[in-house]
């Protein structure tokens, strides 16, 4: 059975398919829609513009008495708490949507039964997590689904693989851990460079610096380890450099290298993205 559940601003969670609480039902768009342009040369009508449209997924959520009343109360409580992820398993893996609520609808009916509809509209596509990690010491990159599952890819010191089968260009963070000194990082796609970036600035032990593409506005901040926001380093950046990271249909290898002597370790969390799943 598919399943569906709400992720709040917190990380907390809400399960929308549980029969007996809370159940999601008559769901509808979860396909997609482009806007299209089109000029006209003779009789051809060759694409100007292809973009995506935005996306609402409505359907209705029930609740059981004899606590519906309260479900219902605390279900719209938890909603205000934005923005939101609805993470969807359609029987083969857990994606993701981004978004808000913006609006709920009541309705009681026969034999207590008291429903909501809702409508989510989306800032995202559908996308599944990845994170790939690299300690710069052996030549096994690892592979998390960093909600939190690990598996393994081939990789060598200082780089990172991706391979991506999705025709999006698909947001990430790639993380830089101290101790390093002018990093330097470039993004090859199919053999290809398509990106470098280099940060003026050392970066000491038990520190991290995160390029961001999975926010707006992107950025370059350097966290401590438990994630605390220690500066941002946007302005210590190399502004001739395209910086910022996408990760791309095909396969992706992102290496760094910095001014020291020791393999860099990084890692990258992505966000592989998806008209429909």
């Amino acid at each position: 059975m598919r399943k569906f559940t709400l992720i709040n601003k917190d990380g907390t969670t809400y399960d929308i398919t549980s029969k007996g609480s809370a159940f999601f039902y008559k769901v509808d768009g979860l396909g997609y829609e482009r806007n299209m342009t089109f000029s006209q040369v003779s009789d051809n009508f060759p694409l100007i513009t292809d973009k995506a449209s935005q996306q609402t997924i409505t359907g209705t959520v029930r609740f059981w008495q004899p606590n519906a009343e309260k479900q219902y109360f605390d279900f719209c409580k938890f909603l205000k708490n934005a923005p939101l992820r609805m993470k969807y398993n359609p029987g083969h893996g857990d994606y993701y949507r981004n978004g808000y609520i913006k609006a709920v609808g009541r309705t009681d009916g026969k034999n207590d039964a008291l429903t909501a509809e809702i409508s989510f509209i989306c800032t995202s596509p559908w996308y599944k997590t990845i994170q790939v990690y690299n300690d710069g010491e052996i030549t096994d990159g690892k592979i998390y689904d960093y909600e939190y599952d690990y598996t393994y890819t081939d990789a060598t010191p200082g780089s990172i693989i991706i391979d991506s089968d999705s025709m999006i260009d698909s947001p990430c963070k790639l993380i830089i851990y101290g101790a390093v000194t002018n990093p330097v990082w470039s993004h090859y796609v199919n053999g290809v460079l398509v990106a470098t970036g280099k940060l003026n600035a050392t970066v000491n032990v038990n520190r991290k610096v995160v390029i961001d593409t999975t926010t707006e506005p992107w950025s370059i901040k350097q966290f401590d380890n438990l994630g605390n926001l220690v500066s941002d380093m946007y302005q210590l950046s190399d502004f001739s450099t395209e910086r910022f990271i996408q990760i791309q249909n095909g396969r992706n290898i992102i290496s760094v290298t910095d001014d020291g002597a020791d393999d860099v370790t990084l890692s990258v969390e992505a966000q592989i993205g998806y008209d429909t799943v």
